[in-house]
């Protein structure tokens, strides 16, 4: 059996976005604007960010969320809808984080003395 993508004849192309020469398994005609694999990545991301796209999954017979968390910048595919605080879209780890983060600046210096007569000082 041969491999397809042996058989497929490979066209140069010159990226439209950074101008890095790659190659593109298609017949490029040259009327059109052609882009490298990073780029077509991140354009397709940055697409993506800020939507929260709602998906039905027929295996588990529920839906689905799709999003990418502002924080960690990562792709989530979850059963929970996410937390959209201030126009920003948050997953349940990077949440979790921030909401201790801010806890941690709003505490007080505190101060501890022990029945031994030691003080302890926790700063917030």
């Amino acid at each position: 059996m041969t491999d397809k993508k042996k058989l497929l004849a490979a066209t140069k192309i010159t990226c439209s976005k950074c101008g890095k020469e790659d190659f593109v398994s298609f017949f490029a005609d040259g009327h059109r604007n052609y882009f490298c694999e990073e780029c077509l990545k991140s354009m397709h991301h940055n697409r993506k960010k800020g939507r929260v796209k709602k998906v039905y999954d027929k295996r588990k017979k529920s839906d689905l969320y799709e999003f990418i968390c502002d924080l960690c910048d990562c792709f989530r595919r979850a059963t929970y809808s996410p937390e959209i605080i201030q126009g920003k879209i948050y997953c349940k780890e990077c949440l979790s984080k921030r909401k201790l983060e801010e806890r941690k600046k709003n505490r007080k210096n505190t101060t501890i003395i022990e029945k031994s007569g030691s003080i302890k000082k926790i700063d917030g």
